[in-house]
């Protein structure tokens, strides 16, 4: 009975050990919707990943209007463009608007450091304030430089998704309860 429980316990702490330690302020998600940016301003600590999620049915972009470089290429139904901001960045705006619809317009405050925080602008239509929301992406890469990438969003199944370890040890315990009620049962 004691080398089950040891058998139950190591998965659990494999799983412990594994687990990623994200911080919301690594990451952060604009949502892109027609035709707003949601959250329209954000403040992020250097080495912030932002990923911006085309969530609407127009094609948009996510560029930069003061020359810096912030530049996704066209986002179509369902795609990201991710960027770090560097520690270089500190105390910098990056203002940016969509190319397609330039009356989207949106801005990225670098800190010098400490919390990531958003906010929604006074002039957001009133149906985008009521789906306002901002979250950490667990998929954006982080880095220490400036990167950007465009990619397709995967299509939702409704499942949840698990880190490997956690995995490993759910599967584990699984096997252990298995093994368990055959030995009782014989």
């Amino acid at each position: 009975m004691k080398r089950l429980l040891y058998l139950c316990i190591l998965p659990l702490a494999a799983m412990l050990i594994s687990a990623p330690a994200a911080s919301a302020q690594d990451e952060m998600t604009v949502s892109i919707q027609d035709f707003f940016f949601d959250p329209d301003q954000l403040t992020v600590a250097p080495g912030t990943t932002v990923t911006w999620v085309n969530e609407g049915e127009a094609p948009h972009t996510v560029t930069s209007t003061d020359g810096k470089e912030l530049d996704s290429a066209t986002l179509q139904p369902g795609d990201t463009y991710s960027f770090t901001f560097k520690e270089d960045d500190a105390g910098e705006t990056y203002a940016y608007q969509c190319t397609i619809h330039p009356e989207m317009t949106a801005s990225v405050d670098v800190s010098g450091g400490g919390g990531t925080t958003s906010s929604a602008s006074a002039s957001m239509s009133p149906s985008a304030s009521t789906s306002a929301r901002a979250s950490a992406s667990p998929s954006a890469s982080l880095s220490a430089s400036a990167s950007a990438s465009v990619s397709p969003k995967l299509p939702d199944t409704g499942g949840v998704a698990l880190p490997l370890g956690t995995a490993v040890a759910l599967v584990g315990l699984g096997i252990l309860a298995l093994i368990a009620v055959r030995r009782r049962a014989s």
